[in-house]
């Protein structure tokens, strides 16, 4: 009889965590990513695709709360919230291929689910079109933004060298946000191993 599946060990886990940070580091270049500049809090790497095509930093005010005593696959990338259904991070700072309006169009949709809405509901041609042009702080200087704002959150976008850039936030201002290039992968790293310890109920 074909056994059933089991558990890793937490050396077999951390294995695996080290193993894909690993990876993590080694396909950092040439893509790289985009991330807030001097965030006075947490800060975690939530979503990262080793050919380059998506780069997702998170930044929280503090390390969110534990999910569950389930194990992660290190190998995906750790839930964004709190089990609960809502966001545990204030702001996402994307790095993504494709045009903006359409990496906007999608985490917006992904934003509905996450608060309860439907699916399937068709956005209209009008929502498609930013509020607003913002500029933001990016490399030190002032960069135009397309701006979308929805209650407490918005999502603010532009391209920069063919691929988009994108800023996810709820509860915070654009006037707060600073953006530049990420020299060190290393403290997104070690924020998300922080993450996997608070998850880990034998860590």
């Amino acid at each position: 009889m074909q056994a059933g599946p089991r558990h890793l060990t937490p050396d077999e886990f951390w294995n695996r965590v080290d193993e894909t940070d690993e990876r993590l580091r080694a396909s950092f270049e040439p893509a790289g990513a985009f991330g807030l500049v001097e965030w006075p809090g947490f800060a975690m790497v939530t979503d990262w695709d080793y050919s380059g095509h998506t780069r997702v930093l998170s930044f929280a005010h503090e390390l969110p709360p534990k999910d569950s005593p389930e194990e992660r696959d290190p190998d995906r990338a750790p839930p964004v919230g709190t089990g609960r259904g809502e966001d545990a991070f204030e702001v996402h700072v994307h790095w993504r291929e494709g045009d903006s309006r359409s990496v906007v169009e999608r985490l917006r949709r992904r934003a509905e689910r996450v608060d309860g809405g439907s699916q399937y509901r068709v956005l209209s041609p009008a929502e498609g079109l930013p509020d607003s042009i913002v500029p933001l702080a990016l490399g030190g200087l002032e960069h135009p933004f397309e701006l979308w704002e929805r209650g407490d959150r918005w999502w603010a976008a532009t391209t920069v060298g063919g691929r988009t850039l994108a800023v996810e936030a709820r509860g915070v201002s654009p006037d707060a946000i600073a953006l530049d290039r990420v020299t060190d992968v290393e403290p997104f790293l070690q924020g998300r191993r922080a993450w996997l310890r608070r998850v880990r109920s034998d860590s």
